[in-house]
């Protein structure tokens, strides 16, 4: 078994390693074979590995629509995430993404937006925290992804193109209808967030990818495992470790691990370290590492025999995405 393991956020500046908290990932970089290459975003990153074409958006809207449950069809969807949008005296700035809303929070919010735009558009609160936006023709219209604009001023990260009038417009409507309803009047009275608008991003048609580059993908993240579905690739939730996700990997084939980091202790003791003692005893013919520094992309390849090239000595993990 060939295992893929990629952390889209691995070297966040908040969480920069340090006091070799990370030997295990040390020793595999050191001993495997490296590669360094261009910074790629998570999206992009998925999508190019499943053969999904880049439409003007990377198409992540009809593939987690359908890791959420739903039936993206022929239809043209968008991502529109609730978000908190902040009011400086001269523009807007995106002040984070609305994740602690209830279900019954969401619902109330987009059957507001329903009930006012009509038969179409037609917005789909799956989740709590992804919602989504479906328009019967694909508009001209390329966005920027709701990571990319968190805590800066939003005026050159609105949808662009030409149909971006109507987007934007689109947008404007959305915050006049969310101001003082009731499920924010509520949230702001405890000191909650409020949902202020929505943010349109990673539009697209759905279209089945073209490639199935691994027989199993484990994920939380929905991109991965809307992708995974669409391929005809078995797909299961993110394990709580690498132990259990051995565990479930048949004997053969190429397995895909997409994980949020949780922070430099438990990679190592639930992740990295069990990984390199399954790779030393055989359990796994091969690793491959995937970890984004902030301006880089850093491919990590071992097998067993890698290991025994004990003269190739660990380094600060930091001097390896430097």
């Amino acid at each position: 078994m060939h295992c893929t393991l990629f952390i889209p956020n691995f070297f966040l500046p908040d969480n920069a390693p340090s006091d070799n908290r990370l030997a295990a990932a040390e020793t595999l970089i050191a001993r495997g074979r490296r590669k360094r290459k261009a910074w790629i975003a998570r999206e992009a990153w998925l999508c190019e590995r499943f053969d999904a074409q880049k439409q003007l958006d990377w198409p992540v809207a009809p593939y987690t629509l359908l890791a959420d449950g739903g039936m993206p069809g022929g239809g043209f969807w968008m991502r529109a995430d609730p978000v908190h949008l902040s009011v400086d005296r001269d523009s807007l700035g995106f002040a984070g993404a609305v994740l602690d809303l209830s279900h019954a929070e969401a619902e109330a919010l987009a059957g507001t937006l329903n009930r006012h735009f009509g038969e179409a558009p037609v917005f789909r609160a799956l989740r709590p925290e992804r919602w989504y936006f479906s328009l019967p023709e694909a508009p001209e219209v390329a966005t920027t992804p709701i990571w990319a604009a968190r805590g800066s001023a939003i005026g050159d990260k609105l949808p662009s193109g030409a149909d971006a009038t109507r987007i934007r417009a689109l947008m404007n409507e959305v915050q006049m209808l969310l101001h003082e309803h009731p499920v924010n009047t509520e949230r702001e009275a405890r000191g909650a967030p409020t949902v202020n608008s929505v943010w349109f991003w990673g539009g697209g048609v759905f279209a089945a990818p073209r490639a199935r580059p691994f027989s199993i993908v484990l994920a939380d993240d929905p991109l991965a495992r809307g992708l995974a579905l669409a391929s005809g690739i078995p797909e299961r939730q993110l394990p709580a470790n690498a132990g259990s996700m051995l565990s479930m990997l048949p004997a053969e084939g190429v397995a895909l691990t997409v994980l949020d980091s949780p922070g430099n202790a438990a990679l190592e003791r639930d992740w990295f370290a069990p990984l390199l003692a399954a790779l030393g005893d055989g359990r796994i013919g091969m690793l491959s590492l995937l970890l984004p520094a902030e301006d880089s992309l850093l491919e990590v390849e071992a097998v067993r025999s890698d290991l025994r090239h004990f003269w190739r000595t660990r380094k600060p993990i930091e001097s390896y995405l430097a």
